[in-house]
């Protein structure tokens, strides 16, 4: 997400997290990462009684793909960029993937969502500032509300006035996509 669908220099990132609801209206999200020169490790952890495919692609080099039925890590070993697919075969429920080795960057995140689900993905960053652009399908609106670590709310827009959101000071914000209005895929990518 997709999104996880969401350039950036590699050394500004501190750390990221991505959440989707699994179900049958809701079976598949993408998000992009940059490894580094010592590749990246992610974790992923779901409810038991599930399953899901992860692929990852590569800019260069093979994909690599996993069939998960109990969290596990998956190694990506080159140091690319990887667009990453989260398909859910079965069970229903929360499903969380974060960094837990290397220091990949999180350059964007998708997912499709309904009126009943929302999107989440925690972020850390050593940046000052980062963009975030967000793209959508305009027959639906959604509402983005960032959350800092003690759970105040420090931004709230409505994508259908602006695209963009701005993340000033650094430190960890939670992404919270909601629809307001419809329901569809929609997409951010952070800013180079």
């Amino acid at each position: 997400m997709m999104i996880v669908a969401a350039g950036v220099a590699l050394a500004t990132a501190a750390g990221f997290q991505v959440q989707g609801n699994m179900s049958e209206a809701w079976d598949k999200s993408s998000f992009r990462i940059r490894a580094g020169e010592g590749g990246a490790q992610l974790w992923f952890s779901f409810p038991s009684h599930s399953g899901m495919t992860v692929v990852a692609k590569p800019d260069t080099g093979a994909a690599v793909t996993a069939r998960l039925n109990m969290p596990a890590s998956i190694n990506l070993r080159l140091p690319a960029t990887y667009d990453v697919t989260v398909t859910r075969d079965s069970g229903e429920g929360l499903w969380t993937c974060k960094n837990v080795v290397g220091s990949p960057v999180l350059l964007g995140f998708g997912t499709s969502v309904d009126p009943k689900r929302h999107a989440r993905v925690i972020y850390a960053t050593d940046s000052q500032k980062d963009i975030w652009t967000f793209t959508w399908p305009k027959e639906a609106t959604f509402l983005v509300q960032v959350i800092n670590p003690s759970g105040k709310v420090v931004e709230e827009q409505d994508l259908y006035y602006n695209d963009e959101l701005e993340l000033v000071g650094g430190g960890s914000f939670t992404f919270e996509v909601v629809p307001t209005d419809g329901s569809g895929e929609f997409a951010a990518k952070r800013s180079e």
